[in-house]
């Protein structure tokens, strides 16, 4: 299992990865998890990469079925999360040096 974490002085959230393969990947968030396309989680870690290193843009993950579970939105150093997981949504902002954990958890992408 592997574990992302993102949050700021008062939020943390963890993700685990539960499974993975060359096309899927289960992800839990508590007790509720989520399907995430391999190529889609890819494509989130280097849009994640890009919005850190830039300070600026947005990286968002779908799950399977095409609904959007999770955004991070850089823009000047501030950065909101918003984390659509289940039947439930959670929203915070944080800033980017609370996204150095997060960003080396997801992995490094060029």
């Amino acid at each position: 299992m592997h574990q992302i974490e993102l949050g700021n002085d008062d939020v943390t959230v963890r993700f685990i990865i539960a499974e993975a393969n060359r096309t899927t990947l289960k992800l839990v968030l508590a007790r509720d998890a989520e399907m995430v396309r391999t190529a889609d989680y890819v494509s989130f870690g280097r849009d994640l990469t890009e919005a850190y290193e830039q300070l600026s843009g947005k990286a968002q993950l779908q799950n399977e079925s095409g609904r959007t579970i999770l955004t991070i939105a850089f823009n000047r150093g501030r950065v909101d999360v918003s984390i659509a997981w289940g039947q439930g949504v959670t929203t915070f902002a944080t800033d980017q040096s609370y996204l150095t954990k997060t960003l080396g958890q997801v992995g490094p992408f060029e």
